[in-house]
């Protein structure tokens, strides 16, 4: 995803809104006249119905494969799915093509009378627990929940995750927290990073403590942190990594995507931060389409963010130029300007680091 920041951009708009691509999927006649409802009553989400020819109208697109090989198709450009058709034609087709929690979309299946509406895949991370309630209540549907904290009225670990904008470090550990939080078992939130939780409800077995050391008492504990150094604890853990770091890129031209990778990687493992936190790769215009800054966006799953170059000229005075590279961008530097406006005016982590060919700064963005 490339972000393209205007002219106007301010400290305030470094949160930028997104809408949830969803994909419609029936393959009967019935189910078309749910769909087109469904579409009807989510006119605040970008939906796109899909069906076969003889059901299709001039607004839906057309499924010329078999069900699981069309799936496979569209699974990753949308973060909704929902099926409606029986849960069992859905489950074999989605099965070859699902890869981990933190990446499958969200699957939601309907019956073809819109009664019942059944979170299937990706409940938490994914997001279909929330669809499944958002469809029930504007159909007048019955939302299908069956994630244990949510039958429990509890939070599970990646719920809290996403709730606070966090990368879970490991999702085995995870697990095993959340497990924990289903018994019933008291927990510590080590908010190290200092996690806006104004709009969280915590579960009561769930409570803050201000540093490691006051673990005593508990069974288990979440920590926010960036850092990557482990944390030996005698209790079941899990770090829980903010999307805090801007990383500023500049590259000569057609520089692999390998090279780039490798050079952030090392980069913050020098710092001690966690790969994870990386929120975005903001660089100039001209490098846009480089493809090995693509390529790091993909790996890192990061936004690429371009700077427009009358804002990198607003502040580059603020850093070290180079003549070299005002010959051949027009601007005097890149890796900082574009890292200080990407990351809203943040914190320097890392000032301009030379890497053959190759220039990278480091922002922590604090809005």
């Amino acid at each position: 995803m490339t972000l393209v920041l205007p002219m106007s951009t301010v400290k305030g708009l470094s949160k930028t809104m997104k809408t949830e691509k969803w994909a419609i999927v029936t393959l009967s006649q019935d189910g078309m006249v749910l769909a087109n409802r469904l579409a009807e009553h989510l006119d605040d989400h970008e939906c796109q119905i899909y069906t076969k020819e003889k059901y299709a109208n001039e607004t839906t697109k057309i499924i010329t494969t078999d069900i699981s090989t069309f799936i496979g198709s569209i699974i990753g450009e949308y973060q909704i799915i929902c099926c409606i058709m029986a849960t069992g034609i859905v489950v074999r087709a989605i099965a070859p093509h699902l890869k981990h929690k933190s990446s499958d979309p969200g699957i939601v299946v309907m019956d073809t009378q819109g009664e019942f509406v059944i979170s299937l895949l990706s409940g938490h991370l994914g997001g279909a627990n929330d669809a499944a309630r958002l469809v029930a209540k504007r159909l007048s549907a019955q939302a299908v929940i069956t994630t244990g904290t949510d039958v429990k009225g509890t939070m599970a670990v990646d719920v809290l995750a996403q709730k606070i904008n966090c990368r879970i470090d490991d999702f085995t550990a995870a697990k095993d927290v959340t497990a924990l939080i289903l018994h019933g078992d008291p927990i510590a939130l080590v908010n190290l990073e200092n996690c806006d939780l104004d709009a969280v409800i915590l579960p009561k077995n769930i409570e803050t403590v201000a540093d490691l050391s006051e673990l005593a008492n508990y069974r288990g504990a979440i920590i926010t942190t960036l850092a990557t150094t482990n944390t030996d604890l005698p209790i079941p853990s899990v770090k829980l990594v903010p999307r805090k770091l801007v990383v500023g890129v500049g590259c000569r031209r057609d520089t692999p995507g390998e090279r780039i990778i490798e050079a952030i990687g090392d980069t913050l493992a020098a710092l001690n931060l966690n790969q994870k936190a990386i929120k975005s790769l903001a660089t100039i215009g001209l490098k846009a389409e480089e493809p090995g800054i693509t390529m790091a966006c993909d790996f890192f799953k990061a936004k690429k963010v371009i700077i427009p170059n009358e804002m990198v000229q607003m502040v580059q005075s603020r850093f070290e130029g180079s003549d070299f590279v005002f010959k051949t961008t027009g601007l005097y530097a890149v890796s900082e300007p574009c890292g200080f406006v990407a990351s809203g005016f943040g914190k320097c982590l890392l000032e301009k680091q030379k890497l053959d060919g190759i220039t990278l700064s480091v922002w922590l963005d604090e809005n």
